[in-house]
């Protein structure tokens, strides 16, 4: 039987590394701490300070730990099945709450706007290639649902814009979001993002929908079209999401207009 004295050094300091939590939630603690807890519970018989100083080395933080893939894991930093499951399910968990912060919401989703953007960076800011994808909104400006449209290189993933307006339709949309990332590179647009956009909103109006924004993700940061002012939105709302007529207030309820005094 294994006596307390002949327990491994370790066993203490994982219990200081709990203790340490429980008080502060992790607030006090670096990164490489908070993320050699984590690995305790996966590892459970051996030291793994030194391998969540590696992954940090690696990584550069522990936001780039929990959104490398799981092969780079493997590959780079020689974790177990365990914990690479470990980390991956928490990236998963992080995403979903961020999913449904602007989907199971009664609110339109553009009240919750930061939510979506939030969640789409999680999904691709690290992405290895670049993808396209477009989310559907109704009338209200609901969340209907979303589709990655297509993948491709590290540069560029080709979309044609007729795709994206036969999913509208099928979605029943009468606003689209598109979405897409830049893997090696700035958020910025290119000129061909501008220029595919245009193209987009051409034919949305010709269809009867409308492109809301566009949203480029990269690691430092999103680009929204919307609030550059490279998208002017054709229909005016007020905060609540609800639309603003000429000829309404902010209640929706018509405005009569007062007789001119002669």
């Amino acid at each position: 039987m294994t006596t307390q004295e002949e327990q491994p050094s370790y066993y203490g300091h994982r219990e200081r590394l709990r203790t340490r939590f429980m008080a502060d939630e992790g607030a006090s603690m670096p990164d490489y701490e908070l993320l050699e807890l984590v690995l305790t519970m996966a590892i459970p018989r051996r030291d793994v300070k030194p391998i969540a100083k590696n992954l940090i080395n690696k990584f550069q933080n522990i936001q780039g730990v929990l959104n490398a893939p799981a092969h780079k894991l493997l590959e780079e930093a020689e974790l177990s099945p365990n914990a690479i499951v470990l980390l991956r399910l928490i990236h998963t968990c992080m995403l979903r709450s961020s999913y449904q912060g602007f989907t199971v919401s009664e609110e339109p989703t553009i009240l919750n706007w930061s939510q979506l953007e939030e969640y789409y960076w999680q999904k691709l800011a690290y992405s290895e290639i670049e993808e396209f994808h477009v989310c559907f909104l109704d009338e209200s400006c609901h969340y209907k649902g979303g589709k990655r449209l297509s993948s491709g290189t590290i540069n560029q993933a080709t979309v044609h814009p007729r795709e994206i307006v036969r999913a509208a339709i099928e979605n029943q949309a009468v606003y689209v979001i598109l979405v897409h990332n830049h893997p090696s590179g700035s958020y910025k647009p290119s000129g061909y993002d501008i220029a595919v956009t245009r193209e987009i909103e051409a034919l949305a109006e010709v269809m009867n929908f409308e492109v809301f924004d566009h949203l480029i993700i990269a690691k430092d940061g999103v680009y929204s079209f919307r609030k550059e002012g490279l998208i002017i939105p054709k229909k005016k709302r007020d905060e609540g999401g609800r639309l603003i007529d000429d000829e309404t207030n902010k209640t929706g309820k018509t405005v009569k207009k007062r007789p001119s005094k002669k």
